[in-house]
């Protein structure tokens, strides 16, 4: 199984995790890592780093972050540069489909189904709701 670290500002991981655990039940091997508004950049790096740690080891670990370019994103960024994968752009629809097939897949699949169902989860309601 992949263990999953979530790294978001503020409680959005906390609040993904919820969410999504309401959906598939409790996940085991699964950390999230909230950026407090004072954070710094070094001690952020450290906790994801001991977050990524605690869920399995480098190649079996996928890092999802809320906004490229963030600090949460920069921090995870070290993990990268070993060879995590690191996908930025965290949402619903791609944890989901994460925790669903982290069992049979690698860190590296992993991550392309992550990227497959985030683009998939946006959707605009409207225009199918009147273009039927």
């Amino acid at each position: 199984m992949i263990g999953i670290v979530l790294v978001a500002h503020g409680a959005l991981a906390d609040g993904l995790r919820n969410a999504a655990e309401m959906i598939v039940g409790p996940q085991e091997r699964l950390r999230t890592v909230g950026m407090e508004p004072a954070a710094d950049l070094d001690s952020l790096r450290a906790e994801i780093e001991a977050a990524a740690s605690a869920v399995g080891a480098e190649n079996e670990v996928l890092v999802l972050a809320d906004l490229m370019g963030g600090s949460p994103a920069n921090a995870s960024a070290a993990l990268a540069l070993k060879g995590v994968p690191v996908i930025c752009g965290v949402n619903l629809s791609m944890l989901l489909e994460v925790l669903m097939n982290r069992d049979q897949e690698s860190a590296q699949n992993l991550a392309q189904i992550a990227l497959g169902a985030a683009t998939e989860g946006i959707v605009n309601l409207t225009q199918q709701l009147t273009n039927t």
